[in-house]
């Protein structure tokens, strides 16, 4: 009688007929539908950020000394539609998201690279000649030689003539987020799971349960108080914020998105167990962000664009302002390096401070 009882009030429920375990999603695993989730954007976003906020400069190397010189003008401003902190973002995103990032040269008369424009990296694609020895860039239409691109690849392969894409990689991880995060948003829709159960002490015919079942959905549709007969009880069928949300998993996710980008699980909201933040873990962390994660992409950056240049000549990324220290630290080392024998000019500690 109960499983009638429970068949019944499960034609009735409005959400889902029969119950049924929510399907799982259809979207595919690739770079847009990743960047839907919250923690890969951010992530991104993250990764971009600090790389577009640190200034560039040009060293020529003569005579056995490297010589810091005023920046190109293409350095400072890579072309007439985007500035120094757009291109540097956007190179960083289409690396992080695709796994590759193309630079487009355009020279003058003399053979100098004037500007760069940046092609974008979901619309360009690589292949080799016929030869199998140069490659050649398709982009809208177009045919370019490496002569006219810079291929940036964050993951180089041998025998690959594209780098690999962290998302393309890691597709099962981002499909599970993808479905994880669909699953949550359908749960209250699509669970097969009814706000509430009818009990009864008594046995009841079919007909019996399906006028107790239609009677309290008419009370319910127009928010009138309910009337429960002898012998029946209503109870609400509810889960948790923490069951509902499924916190640890969705924490998981995340946890596993950070691993996947390099970036600290601190930085996406997220915390690993056994972990605690105090001053000295915080800035050994950003060192270690910078190092194992952030130089992947500004030394990649770098060396295309001292490509560029002429022989001899580089561009660097100035790092300083990433660990800069609170003020105290910095004029107390200022002092020690201006004392006794000084190792700084006041010109040298004024430029570093943007005086």
């Amino acid at each position: 009688m109960a499983n009638i009882f429970q068949r019944i009030l499960g034609q009735r429920e409005t959400r889902t007929t029969p119950p049924v375990i929510p399907p799982r999603s259809t979207t595919q695993a690739n770079p847009e539908t990743a960047l839907t989730l919250t923690a890969v954007a951010r992530a991104v976003q993250i990764l971009a950020t600090p790389v577009s906020k640190m200034y560039l400069e040009t060293y020529r190397f003569a005579g056995g000394i490297s010589q810091k010189i005023e920046n190109p003008i293409f350095v400072n401003r890579p072309s007439i539609d985007d500035t120094r902190r757009d291109l540097l973002y956007q190179l960083v995103v289409d690396l992080a998201m695709y796994g590759n990032a193309y630079l487009l040269k355009q020279f003058d008369s003399q053979g100098r690279i004037v500007q760069v424009f940046q092609l974008p990296a979901w619309a360009t694609t690589v292949r080799y000649d016929e030869t199998g020895t140069f490659k050649l860039f398709d982009y809208n239409n177009n045919t370019y030689t490496a002569e006219r691109v810079e291929h940036l690849r964050l993951m180089p392969r041998s025998g690959y003539a594209r780098g690999t894409s962290i998302l393309e990689s890691c597709a099962p991880d981002v499909r599970a987020a993808l479905d994880l995060r669909d699953y949550q948003t359908n749960w209250f829709s699509s669970s097969g799971v009814p706000t509430g159960v009818i009990k009864s002490s008594r046995d009841l015919t079919a007909a019996d349960a399906e006028a107790m079942t239609a009677a309290w959905h008419t009370k319910q549709a127009t928010r009138q108080i309910a009337v429960l007969a002898n012998g029946f009880d209503f109870q609400h069928v509810q889960l948790s914020p923490r069951d509902a949300l499924m916190t640890e998993v969705a924490s998981q996710s995340v946890q596993q998105i950070a691993r996947m980008f390099g970036v600290p699980a601190r930085l996406l909201l997220t915390g690993v167990d056994g972990s605690s933040d105090t001053y000295t873990n915080l800035q050994d962390e950003n060192q270690v962000f910078y190092r194992h994660t952030l130089m992947a992409y500004t030394d990649v950056i770098a060396e295309a664009l001292s490509n560029c240049l002429p022989r001899g000549t580089r561009v660097a990324f100035d790092s300083q302002s990433l660990f800069a220290a609170d003020m105290e630290s910095r004029f107390n080392m200022y002092a020690t390096a201006l004392a006794g024998e000084p190792f700084m000019t006041v010109d040298e500690v004024r430029e570093r401070e943007n005086l």
